[in-house]
């Protein structure tokens, strides 16, 4: 399988400074765990960390694993490796 990244810039590379999607996923890990380590329930925690990572709270609650996925989607959309509008190359 071949990923070809849709931003035909090539100084999009050069960001410096910019987070990058591990970045991402430990802050989302380390928050979520001193969440539930000061007494939230994982309902709580997951809304929190899904709150301060742009996405809604839900009902249900998110986890992690399911705010990890979106912010590593996120990350692929805003370094040009998915199309956002769905219509490939």
């Amino acid at each position: 399988m071949t990923i070809q990244r849709h931003d035909p810039d090539p100084a999009s590379d050069a960001r410096v400074g910019a987070p990058t999607f591990s970045d991402e996923a430990d802050q989302t890990d380390s928050a979520y765990r001193l969440l539930m380590i000061r007494g939230l329930s994982s309902v709580e925690a997951g809304n929190v960390v899904a709150f301060i990572t742009g996405l809604h709270a839900a009902e249900q609650g998110w986890t992690l694993h399911e705010i990890k996925h979106l912010v590593a989607l996120r990350s692929f959309v805003a370094d040009g490796f998915v199309d956002p509008s769905g219509r490939g190359n």
